[in-house]
């Protein structure tokens, strides 16, 4: 049985970023009604006719606005049944989750509010899980539906004709007092991690780890930074402890959460001690940084887990640069360089780890060896697809990764964009001297 996915965009690490739609953003909005009233009319054809409407039968762009009909529907009847049955005859492999990424890049390209708010709401109805769409969905009230029948006033009933007796007056005791019902106490906001969530001194991820949130804990949040994307939380026996907000899930009204008065100062940047000069050996054949590994993380190791045959993608979306010396060590003050985009540089060890430069992985990267620790220019290998789009992860690089079993399954997996926008990768260079 092949393995079903959710094709989940975010979460993250802790800064990530939405992946991109196939479709464009003003496909969908030009698409005549007519032809919106057709494709619904298919389903219900196929559904009277015994032979369900395949997923490999319509267009993307034909499914997408099935998928919106349906979205359409549930916010107004939230008939969950009704939207699993209509969506059962696309044949997706994990509609939820189809759904969630449909959402999210429908927030990202600037769509309007009621469409990105009823896709949604019907993944939030099938149970599909979405950072970023729960903070998008937590501060509007959700409306009643347009169709709730109004219940028929009551018929009155006719006053009896015969007289009756008064009925005998019954003593209230002078002691009684009415029942007052109690007042709901209100909600107030709170974090919940949906799985192991790194806690850091400072809203950044180059303030230290001060403790792990595991999965499942439901923490108050007492505070935000001004960007609000980090919660400083009321951590056990901690002055200090945030948490990257894409990487738990946030309840309760934040709207009153005020930005913290005492966010501390960045730790400062690494400077390595210069080092001895060298001794002048023979230098050997090939660069002077040889690449080494070049590995995806696995999908627990991302933040992601299983559900019976089913592979739900972490949050994570991060670029670890490993540089040891010939003896394994880790090296710290060694320069690596990104080839695409902003060509940053970062020096190993700058951000507490040993030896480890870490980069925000966006669509994908490239990276070599720039510095020695010294400052001397050096050769390096290049290190080459490390991508956050399966597309460009070979299958059995997939396979050892967890993501999919086999060809079938992983060939399936990456038509969905399985976990598109949310793979974190490990790369390590060893001195050659």
């Amino acid at each position: 049985m092949p393995l079903s996915f959710c094709p989940h965009m975010m979460n993250q690490n802790e800064s990530g970023q939405p992946a991109e739609n196939s479709i464009g953003p003003r496909h969908w909005r030009i698409l005549p009604i007519a032809a919106s009233l057709c494709l619904l009319a298919l389903l219900v054809f196929a559904a009277c006719a015994g032979k369900p409407a395949t997923s490999g039968k319509l267009s993307s762009v034909e499914r997408s606005a099935i998928i919106r009909q349906v979205a359409i529907q549930y916010v107004k009847d939230r008939d969950v049944t009704a939207a699993k049955t209509a969506l059962a005859r696309l044949e997706l492999a994990n509609p939820a989750q189809f759904i969630v990424t449909m959402a999210e890049q429908a927030l990202s390209e600037g769509k309007p509010a009621e469409d990105v708010a009823a896709l949604a709401r019907l993944a939030d109805g099938l149970g599909g899980r979405s950072p970023k769409l729960q903070a998008y969905l937590a501060p509007t009230a959700t409306p009643a539906p347009a169709n709730t029948p109004v219940p028929p006033s009551p018929t009155p009933i006719p006053a009896p004709t015969a007289t009756l007796a008064p009925p005998t007056a019954t003593p209230v005791s002078p002691t009684a007092s009415p029942t007052v019902a109690p007042t709901a106490e209100p909600q107030k906001p709170r974090v919940v991690a949906d799985a192991e969530a790194n806690l850091r001194g400072g809203p950044g991820t180059n303030y230290p780890l001060v403790g792990k949130m595991s999965a499942g804990k439901e923490v108050a949040i007492i505070g935000r930074n001004n960007n609000g994307d980090w919660w400083r939380i009321a951590w056990d026996g901690g002055g200090q402890a945030w948490v990257a907000g894409l990487v738990v899930k946030v309840l309760g009204p934040i709207d009153t959460v005020a930005v913290a008065k005492d966010i501390p100062a960045p730790p400062p940047t690494f400077t390595p001690a210069p080092p001895p000069p060298p001794t002048a050996k023979p230098k050997p054949a090939g660069p002077d940084f040889q690449l080494v590994e070049v590995r995806p993380w696995g999908v627990q190791e991302n933040g992601g887990y299983y559900d019976g045959p089913s592979v739900h993608c972490g949050g994570n979306r991060e670029l670890h640069i490993k540089v040891v010396d010939a003896g394994g060590g880790p090296l710290n003050g060694v320069t690596v360089k990104a080839a695409l985009g902003a060509q940053e540089e970062i020096v190993t060890g700058s951000k507490g780890i040993p030896g480890d430069a870490e980069f925000v992985l966006g669509g994908g990267q490239e990276v070599y060896i720039i510095r020695d620790v010294d400052g001397r220019q050096v050769t390096s290998d290049y290190a080459r697809g490390m991508t956050t789009d399966p597309h460009g992860i070979p299958i059995p690089t997939l396979i050892g990764a967890g993501y999919c079993k086999d060809d079938a399954s992983c060939t399936s997996f990456i038509n969905e964009n399985g976990c598109r926008g949310h793979y974190s990768w490990t790369v390590t260079f060893r001195r050659n001297r």
